[in-house]
């Protein structure tokens, strides 16, 4: 009797329609909070509206790339892509390459689009820990034939990450890391060991860089210079506090008006909170609770081991990173620049996250799995 070959699955309309909806809510809300920057800046309602479509389309290429690309390539390119992340991010730090803003160089221009290295960093840093959690398997519960291999790696982004500075994605790759090490069975005791390092790089890089200093006293007590420090997370309050249940009304934020700085961006949710009241900002967080739930089951029904930890991975990025970006907007976590995905006005962010999810796409199309998947671990 011939033997019965499996088909590959379909793509996992659940999560592209997740997707979908963050991205339409990114553009209502974009036109609604950029159009008086734009006016004002640029004499130009739609230039932010204008600029965030130009990064969709480029999303969009990306993400037919990442849902068409067999994700297993990237075992075989992981190394060329983490030395050429790691390449790029330096070259951000050399004066008339590198861009300044904001107290940092995290950018390089290239005219049509200032890219930022570290998100293409962030997606070969998840995809290396993915391939050496599977090659080491047992073996990663030892520190010196699983862990230091790992460390020794790893450590040169993240340190990297850190000089440029950007604390909020050095923080953000050490909690996938660590949350991936912790779902491939690592030591508990070997993980809170790297948990306390991570800890003294923080609070290393918060006293050399007296801004970020200065985030921490603000978070401590936000409303201590409501005029001059504490600007930013105050008028965040206020908009928020402004919504109410259902909102002052999509397009009527009185914040937008050159009171909440960034609210195109990082601050984004602010607005939502405020045009949409508590409804919106519910919906907003329930779906990337879908996105979640979306992305473990893709992560337990995959392929491989492989396949298994970089949707895992990717799937924690993405969440996190907007999860982090929330805390920050309601005061529950320090000044951080870093968006919520797929609603925050583009660039490098959007166009990598679309990217993310075109192989998370791809994993979920892979067909049945031929090795055991650790689904208690989840």
């Amino acid at each position: 009797m011939s033997e019965v070959k499996s088909s590959p699955r379909r793509t996992d309309v659940p999560l592209l329609l997740i997707t979908a909806c963050l991205i339409v809510i990114g553009i209502i809300m974009i036109i609604s909070t950029s159009s008086v920057v734009g006016y004002t800046g640029y004499n130009d309602s739609y230039y932010f509206i204008k600029k965030h479509c130009a990064y969709l389309v480029m999303g969009l290429i990306l993400f037919a790339v990442g849902l068409k690309t067999p994700h297993e390539r990237y075992l075989k390119w992981v190394w060329w892509g983490l030395g050429i992340s790691c390449v790029l991010v330096v070259m951000t730090m050399i004066p008339g390459i590198g861009v300044m803003a904001f107290g940092a160089r995290r950018w390089i221009n290239l005219g049509f689009i200032s890219f930022q290295p570290v998100e293409m960093l962030k997606f070969f840093v998840i995809a290396f820990t993915a391939h050496m959690i599977t090659q080491k398997k047992d073996k990663i519960q030892s520190f010196k034939k699983g862990l230091i291999p790992l460390f020794s790696v790893v450590i040169v982004p993240i340190l990297l990450t850190a000089k440029q500075p950007d604390l909020g994605n050095t923080v953000l790759m050490g909690v996938v890391i660590f949350s991936l090490l912790f779902l491939g069975r690592a030591r508990l005791f070997h993980l809170f060991g790297m948990v306390g390092l991570g800890l003294s790089g923080v609070v290393g890089s918060i006293l050399l860089h007296p801004y970020q200093m200065q985030r921490i006293r603000t978070f401590l007590d936000p409303f201590a210079d409501p005029l001059g420090k504490s600007y930013h997370i105050v008028q965040s309050f206020i908009a928020i506090g402004s919504g109410g249940l259902w909102g002052v009304g999509i397009g009527q934020s009185r914040l937008k008006y050159s009171y909440l700085p960034l609210q195109y961006s990082d601050f984004i949710f602010s607005i939502i909170c405020e045009e949409g009241g508590f409804v919106l900002a519910v919906a907003v967080i329930l779906l990337l609770v879908g996105f979640f739930q979306r992305g473990m089951k893709i992560a337990m029904q995959s392929q491989s081991l492989f396949s298994y930890y970089l949707a895992l991975g990717l799937t924690m990025q993405i969440v996190f990173q907007s999860l982090i970006n929330i805390a920050v907007v309601i005061g529950v976590f320090p000044t951080k620049g870093i968006p919520l995905a797929f609603i925050s006005f583009g660039g490098t962010s959007l166009i990598m996250s679309m990217f993310t999810v075109g192989v998370i796409l791809n994993i979920s199309m892979s067909g049945p799995p031929k090795e055991a998947i650790p689904n208690a671990q989840l």
